[in-house]
């Protein structure tokens, strides 16, 4: 079975173009028997190519909406349209994000255009299927709006670093107390003009009017489970005021077993996607640490303790973290304590994640170390200690949360499938969720190191030395950046696969005392380009073969 993504108008149609499938071959594929709607945060890979492959991964089909009613960039979505595509789609389960399902997606979110009265009518469509499906699991995910603007916008980029300042201040002057802090407050605010700061402070009283509202609604049982991320947040800000708020009303309504409240954003599309398929099985998951203890390193652009944020993000997706022997391993990149530590403590993990893995333990790799890229040591020194086609997951891609996330979605709905391929399916049933796993591996690899890390950076530059803006491409400058990207991210793609995947066995399931594995042999398509005008992320959807 050829992984595939669904998007729906009325009747279901194949999204052949959208992951690089030809539609004869999509029609070929057998489908799965279940199946998950996910209304996405947005139009993005992340949001899109990510959930579906950690459905793919095991054997699950995903619905999305039509693609034109998901928006692009600046263009938001059109809520209303995905809210009758909720009412109208077929599935078993349903994933939902009330930012894109209330104001078209998460940048649409972010500005004040957007009514509450508009947003109230879109998110009736949350009441409307339960109650048309009383008996359904209906996950939501919505965001705590992040401090900063959306960068890109020529008319606002001068503002985003003083605002986000002006929140911060705002918070520990009006909400902690620091009047000590009242000048620079001030002397901030005057810097911006009054028409960016009203529309900022419309769209998050907005947006918590929301969030509370998806509370009330776990509390009455519309919502079987949420999660509120942080965009993007900080020890101090108007966002952490309203997490604190948001916590006491999950206490005061006890759903906190029901609520989850953690640092991140776009990763919780595939988050939740893998909670679905898990559930039932109750992983549990034992933490182990590059460097310093993750109780005592906050990651950048987070406000909680890394260690609490897995155990956040590990409730959310129904598993436990325990201290003995457990059904996955996560073994997390921190800083060292010190720069001397670094090679030694780096040499050791990846000693124990080869020992792990040889060892046949389910391992999950997270690198949440830098923002918005791997930590090109650690992914050098396992490419070169680590069988990688042997690993459940990993991630390095964005800020910590988003990272962990995806790894833990990943290797989660991964692990479920494997620990129900004992229950009589056959070597065809397996061969499709395992190449999605393979082809899932290498994508990460390769986008979060060499992508980030590489080709990136050397598009920037390339950008810049044109007088172009690397995060707000003109038409013509997306059309020749395609092409260059594509150039450069192929080749790389393919040698990477000829040299950590070619050949290697991959484990496809288990069936008595009977292990059921096939050989990966070679790359028969690359699908890239840049989703957005921009060159921030990338469109990478490799295609493997099994011998």
């Amino acid at each position: 079975m050829r992984r595939r993504t669904v998007l729906t108008a009325g009747a279901a149609v194949l999204a052949a173009p959208l992951l690089g499938l030809t539609p004869q071959a999509a029609t070929a594929a057998s489908r799965p028997s279940r199946r998950i709607a996910l209304v996405p945060l947005d139009d993005r890979p992340v949001n899109v190519y990510c959930p579906t492959m950690t459905a793919a991964v095991a054997g699950v089909d995903l619905a999305l909406p039509p693609r034109k009613a998901l928006g692009r960039f600046f263009q938001p979505g059109d809520g209303a349209a995905v809210a009758r595509w909720l009412g109208s789609v077929g599935a078993d389960e349903y994933v939902i994000s009330v930012s894109m399902l209330a104001y078209g997606g998460l940048i649409a979110s972010r500005t004040g255009t957007p009514t509450l009265e508009s947003a109230r009518a879109n998110i009736a469509a949350i009441q409307a299927l339960r109650a048309a499906r009383p008996g359904a699991q209906i996950v939501v995910h919505d965001t705590i709006q992040r401090l900063a603007l959306t960068p890109g916008d020529p008319d606002l980029e001068q503002y985003v670093a003083p605002l986000v300042e002006w929140a911060k201040l705002y918070d520990r002057v009006e909400n902690l107390g620091q009047e000590e802090l009242r000048p620079r407050l001030e002397a901030v605010r005057a810097t911006i003009p009054d028409a960016v700061v009203d529309d900022y402070l419309t769209a998050r009283a907005r947006n918590h009017e929301v969030n509370r509202q998806m509370v009330e609604w776990v509390a009455d049982g519309t919502i079987s489970h949420l999660v509120l991320s942080e965009d993007d947040t900080a020890p101090v800000g108007l966002a952490r005021a309203e997490r604190v708020e948001l916590e006491k009303l999950v206490e005061q309504l006890g759903v906190d077993r029901r609520v989850e409240v953690f640092p991140g954003a776009d990763e919780v599309d595939a988050l939740l996607v893998a909670r679905l398929i898990a559930a039932g099985t109750a992983p549990t998951y034992r933490v182990e640490y590059a460097g310093i203890s993750g109780e005592r390193w906050t990651a950048d652009l987070e406000g909680i303790p890394f260690a609490e944020n897995i155990r956040r993000h590990v409730k959310s997706v129904g598993g436990t973290v325990v201290d003995g022997r457990a059904d996955l391993v996560l073994m997390v990149n921190t800083p060292s304590a010190s720069e001397n530590q670094r090679a030694v403590d780096l040499a050791a993990f990846v000693r124990r994640a080869a020992g792990l893995t040889a060892a046949g333990e389910s391992v999950v790799v997270v690198d949440p170390v830098f923002v918005n890229r791997a930590d090109h040591d650690l992914v050098a020194e396992l490419e070169q200690r680590v069988d990688l086609a042997a690993l459940l997951s990993y991630s390095g891609w964005n800020t910590g949360g988003n990272a962990l996330g995806l790894a833990l979605a990943h290797a989660t709905a991964r692990w479920a499938f494997l620990h129900r391929s004992t229950s009589g399916l056959g070597v065809p049933a397996l061969t499709g969720p395992g190449r999605a796993h393979a082809e899932y591996l290498l994508y990460r690899f390769v986008k979060d190191d060499q992508w980030k890390n590489v080709i990136q950076k050397a598009a920037y530059t390339e950008a810049t030395s044109r007088g172009w803006t690397p995060m707000n491409l003109t038409a013509e400058q997306k059309a020749f950046f395609d092409g260059w990207v594509q150039d450069r991210l192929a080749p790389v793609t393919r040698q990477y696969f000829t040299d950590h995947f070619a050949g290697h066995h991959l484990l496809l399931g288990r069936r008595g005392a009977t292990t059921r594995t096939a050989k990966l042999a070679d790359v028969t398509d690359i699908h890239i380009e840049l989703p957005w005008d921009r060159l921030f992320e990338v469109t990478l959807e490799p295609q493997l073969t099994l011998a």
